[in-house]
């Protein structure tokens, strides 16, 4: 767990976009991607933050300030690598709220929730048994997470073997159909346009949302985007 303590975090990099995908798709956005995460997803877009050493250490107010001067947005996405497995991110967060009126946190799952504020919300992203060999850990907490305020659990699906595998796991660890977001897996706009057809039949055959990423359409998988 998170120290409290601790003011200082390993950045990858701060930028002003949009939010690219899960329930704020479109909305103009401040991100903090944070550095260092053991995962190990084959797909992952941001291999560049794996490493713990990476990155640079920064205090929680360098951190804001850097990314309040680069413009103005309502929304401030914390993402990483896994942001839920640095010491001081709740530092981060308890900060941010007092910046922003909507923070938003990408996580794998890995980690249960630890904290709880009405204009905190959760992307949580379990990982499907063809992702990684840690899968399972990703679902260690769902249970949790399905019962915590403002998380929406965000699936990527390439293929059916991973459609089925969403379908079973949601179901085995009670995960309410309104809580989950479908993603076609695609490090390019032609790769998720490919899978996007499948992620539309299982969504409106099982009362799934469906997200875009918005970021690979128009710049496709590159940094600071």
């Amino acid at each position: 767990m998170s120290r409290p303590d601790v003011t200082t975090l390993r950045v990858s990099e701060c930028f002003l976009s949009i939010q690219g995908e899960g329930p704020s798709a479109g909305v103009p956005a401040h991100f903090v991607r944070l550095q260092g995460c053991d995962v190990g997803c084959h797909w992952c877009d941001s291999k560049y933050t794996w490493g713990v050493s990476g990155g640079r250490e920064s205090t929680v107010d360098d951190i804001l300030d850097e990314v309040r001067a680069l413009g103005d947005a309502p929304l401030l996405v914390v993402t990483g690598g896994e942001p839920l497995q640095h010491d001081g991110v709740y530092g981060l967060l308890k900060q941010a709220l007092l910046r922003w009126p909507r923070v938003e946190v990408e996580t794998s799952g890995i980690i249960g929730p630890r904290m709880h504020d009405e204009r905190l919300y959760w992307n949580v992203s379990p990982k499907l048994p063809g992702v990684t060999a840690r899968w399972e850990e990703t679902w260690r907490h769902a249970g949790e997470w399905a019962r915590a305020e403002n998380a929406t659990f965000k699936l990527v699906v390439g293929n059916e073997q991973d459609r089925d595998d969403a379908l079973r796991l949601v179901a085995e660890h009670g995960v309410p159909a309104s809580r989950v977001m479908l993603m076609p897996e695609g490090l390019t706009d032609d790769q998720v346009l490919a899978h996007a057809p499948l992620v539309v039949d299982t969504c409106k055959a099982h009362g799934f949302r469906m997200s875009p990423r918005l970021h690979i359409w128009l710049w496709g998988a590159r940094r600071g985007v």
